[in-house]
């Protein structure tokens, strides 16, 4: 069993040994010419080497600031194909036909950037207290309930009565559609009030569901930025961590994280001189409204009515128009938004449509355009460079926030930083093993030996099960690792500390060899259950490093339990049993 568990972890950990190299994963799907890539990336970049594997050309970089230039090139392209900010290993085929691969490296090690948000808790708290005056205000009217006022602040609905109405019978109808909600009645002379805010619980649900939503559109965002092994969890009740292991362009990627964008397309009334006229007169168009062009800043008389919103939106890619070769967004609606959009263009054709990006409280004019023909499902929209397009198609794909999102912490660590991690953990857990392999030796001989093979042996096997899970290695799981470099021979201690003992006390070789290991197993496995328990605790609440230091403490702890008690009482057996010892190197 030993010599199995052996073989298995240095099979599986021998990946790690390869040298990985910043990549570039290109798909070629659409079949594109590895000629014309080639130009597109620009021979200066000089790609190391270009691989041909399955359906996607892998080009290998000397250097992380070579692989970010390739990618900003191609971003700039109109090549319409996927690609991917990864690594890649140089890998025996017989390697990947057992599916051995090396182990993900954390941000802190491999380089990247870290976001941590926020959700928004006051506008949710606000979009709630919308929600709640309207629901009010339909059971009132539905049931009949005449009110004096009716009035909504930043915390709470307040509603005034005159004292005759039947108050009891208004505060349980509304309890009853809208449990979740807190009532407060205030007594005046002349009327009642009746003070309506959210309780605590249902804003908490409110923040978890909206949480939950963002993290899978964070998802689908990130997988767009195209970054490979990203990291997104929870963290605590309304933050979510996104790391970008690879990618070094923060701006872009904090613009798209953090935005809740979406679209509303709406007819254009009159013109801008129709809007000077009538605030010199003082007498506003009807149902309009004026927003500002994000290219001239010039105002646009806008009808209030929304033809089609973000929520129609099925499908969004960039590319260019093949008439005027200029960037362009090629939009795809749902069947009610295609019908919605069919309904007017047929009716205004003529007419000026506008593209508004909403975002949060802000909403900016994009394009306008004349309708020159009746459209519904798929159309395009122009009048942006090719960053803007990417970008807004990547946002109109994932959909909008479910709640804003604040970045609360943002770090960017260098790919030059991660290096020096790595050789910085290396060389603590070397100098670790050195020192514990030094004094296991010299205090306990041949013992000693033995137990400084089981460590060696123990970190191959931690190092073969992160691989084989392809877990996440991150600077605190170095320092888990160098920890169970020390926990790792403790079991040994108490097992060569109690043969001595029985030596001591006149008991055989072989006898003390037997008794040693079966009377220091009981200390041992309560020893190591107590710090289990503690590790499985950070590993499911911790998030971040504390995580990171937890897996490679669990799997330490078990595979040093491993190596300490049944790998050292193999080789222990092999030297000693059935020989007539008259004394142990212990």
């Amino acid at each position: 069993m030993v010599i199995l568990v052996l073989m298995v972890s240095v099979i599986y950990s021998l990946p790690n040994l390869y040298t990985s190299y910043p990549a570039l994963e290109v798909n070629d799907n659409n079949k594109v010419d590895l000629v014309q890539l080639i130009n597109i990336i620009d021979p200066t970049i000089n790609p190391k080497d270009v691989i041909k594997e399955d359906n996607k050309f892998i080009f290998k970089f000397s250097s992380s600031k070579n692989q970010l230039d390739a990618f900003n090139k191609l971003s700039m392209s109109n090549t319409k194909t996927n690609y991917t900010l990864t690594s890649h290993t140089n890998l025996p085929a017989w390697l990947k036909s057992i599916d051995a691969y090396p182990m993900f490296l954390g941000l802190d090690l491999k380089g990247g950037v870290h976001f941590l948000l926020q959700v928004d808790r006051d506008n949710i708290k606000t979009n709630l207290l919308r929600e709640i005056s309207d629901d009010v205000k339909d059971i009132l009217i539905e049931n009949k309930f005449r009110y004096d006022s009716f009035y909504k602040t930043k915390e709470k609905v307040i509603v005034s009565f005159d004292i005759d109405k039947p108050i009891s019978e208004i505060i349980k109808k509304i309890n009853e559609v809208i449990p979740d909600i807190l009532i407060s009645k205030i007594n005046n002379d002349a009327d009642i009030k009746l003070e309506i805010f959210p309780s605590e619980d249902l804003i908490s649900r409110d923040i978890d569901s909206s949480l939950a939503k963002n993290l899978t559109i964070l998802r689908s965002r990130v997988d767009e930025l195209g970054v490979a092994q990203p990291i997104l969890q929870k963290q605590g009740k309304d933050r979510i961590i996104v790391q970008l292991p690879g990618l070094q362009d923060s701006t872009r990627a904090k613009g798209i994280l953090g935005s809740t964008a979406t679209l509303e397309f709406r007819l254009t009334k009159g013109t801008p001189e129709d809007w000077y006229a009538s605030k010199i007169s003082g007498t506003p168009v009807i149902n309009s409204s004026v927003l500002y062009n994000q290219r001239d800043t010039s105002p646009i008389l806008l009808s209030r009515k929304v033809i089609v919103g973000g929520a129609d939106i099925k499908g969004a890619n960039s590319g260019f128009d093949s008439s005027t070769n200029t960037p362009a967004v090629f939009v795809n609606l749902s069947d009610y938004g295609a019908s919605r959009m069919l309904e007017t263009t047929s009716k205004n054709i003529g007419s000026r449509m506008a593209v508004i990006f909403v975002e949060k409280n802000k909403k900016e004019v994009i394009n306008v355009a004349t309708i020159r023909e009746a459209f519904s499902k798929s159309f395009q929209i122009t009048g942006l460079d090719i960053n803007e397009a990417t970008d807004l198609a990547i946002l109109l794909r994932s959909g909008a926030l479910s709640a804003p999102m604040e970045i609360v912490e943002e770090r960017t660590v260098g790919p030059s930083l991660g290096e020096s991690n790595i050789l910085a953990g290396k060389n603590s857990m070397y100098f670790g093993l050195f020192l514990v392999g030094l004094f296991m030796l010299i205090y306990y001989r041949l013992f000693g030996f033995i137990a400084n093979i089981a460590l060696i042996a123990n970190i191959i096997i931690i190092a073969a099960i992160l691989s084989i899970f392809q877990a996440t290695l991150t600077l605190s799981g170095i320092a888990g690792i160098v920890l169970t470099v020390g926990m790792a021979v403790d079991a040994n201690v108490l097992i060569f500390e109690r043969i001595r003992e029985e030596i001591r006390n006149g008991i055989s070789p072989n006898a003390s060899i037997y008794a040693g290991y079966q009377k220091a197993f009981s200390t041992i496995s309560d020893a190591n259950i107590t710090t289990l328990i503690a590790a499985i605790a950070l590993l499911t609440i911790g998030t971040g490093a504390v995580k990171g230091f937890a897996i490679t403490l669990v799997v330490g702890i078990l595979s040093s339990m491993f190596t300490s008690i049944v790998g050292t009482r193999a080789l222990v057996s092999i030297i000693y049993e059935r020989k007539n010892n008259k004394g142990l190197s212990i």
